[in-house]
């Protein structure tokens, strides 16, 4: 992923230093902070904790997966940065 990519990404949120990991419900009931943006092969984004990432990476080896934003079938992860 291009430095541009990602600061195109991050962009497009109300950026605070403090990026809420999407995963919490796996990892953590709590709100805590995600450490990885997660790029999926369908274009979506995720900001996830290593927790999570680590979690994501374990679900996909045992079956394929449907973005949740964009109902994208069989998705993989394309690229991870360290937020």
């Amino acid at each position: 992923m291009t430095t541009a990519v990602l600061e195109d990404s991050l962009a497009d949120l109300d950026f605070d230093a403090l990026i809420p990991c999407v995963s919490k419900k796996f990892c953590n009931p709590d709100e805590h902070p995600a450490t990885w943006w997660v790029h999926l092969s369908c274009g979506c984004h995720y900001p996830m904790c290593q927790q999570s990432l680590r979690i994501a990476n374990l679900r996909l080896k045992i079956r394929a997966l449907t973005c949740r934003h964009c109902q994208t079938n069989e998705i993989t992860i394309a690229s991870v940065t360290r937020i």
